[in-house]
């Protein structure tokens, strides 16, 4: 008798058991770990066994299928757009290159003057502009110092002969003092002599 009521105790637990459980609770759990905990906690349990139907197994394959697909469609998505962002990616390269050689060339316009057909960056041509003055100014000093030099010489040679001007005019008038004296000593010998000559 204790024996039958054992097992009639053990057959209520186990159909109430079987009443409790759900099979298809895991379809409304939407992450792939819930499911999974879901179906095997709704899976019947016998002496360290689990019972499924085949129903069962395929629905949870289907399940698993299904998830693995939509992964796998949004992993080719992901791939998709990686690979139309490294494109986007190679353009923008490609777009900032073009940027960087203009901006490269503006900038070598804007550091470059125009002169004598040639293009010349301005520093060298600053550099060059400096070094013209100065030689300009270099060759103005040395002119000038000609000029200092020339101007020196010039009045010393003006001096000289206005001192030899002035020494020759002095001369000229001693001469001309000289001759006019001699001729004055000629004129009165000669009338001397004309005087003479009557007498006798």
């Amino acid at each position: 008798m204790k024996k039958m009521f054992a097992v009639v105790v053990l057959m209520f637990m186990v159909f109430s058991t079987f009443a409790k459980k759900d099979v298809n609770a895991w379809k409304r759990e939407q992450s792939m770990s819930d499911q999974y905990r879901v179906f095997k906690e709704n899976l019947n349990f016998w002496n360290g066994s689990y019972f499924m139907k085949e129903d069962q197994l395929d629905d949870l394959y289907d399940a698993l299928t299904d998830t693995i697909d939509v992964l796998n469609k949004s992993v080719e998505q992901r791939n998709a757009q990686i690979g139309n962002l490294n494109n986007e990616m190679s353009s923008k390269d490609e777009q900032m290159n073009t940027l960087q050689q203009e901006l490269d060339e503006s900038l070598k316009l804007q550091n470059s003057i125009v002169f004598l057909g040639m293009k010349i960056n301005k520093s060298a041509y600053s550099v060059t502009m400096y070094i013209l003055i100065a030689g300009v100014l270099l060759l103005a000093g040395f002119v000038f110092l000609l000029y200092k030099r020339s101007l020196v010489v010039t009045s010393r040679t003006k001096k000289d002969y206005n001192e030899l001007k002035e020494e020759y005019e002095v001369h000229k008038k001693n001469a001309l003092d000289r001759y006019t004296k001699i001729n004055m000593e000629l004129h009165q010998t000669r009338l001397e002599l004309k005087k003479g000559s009557i007498k006798s």
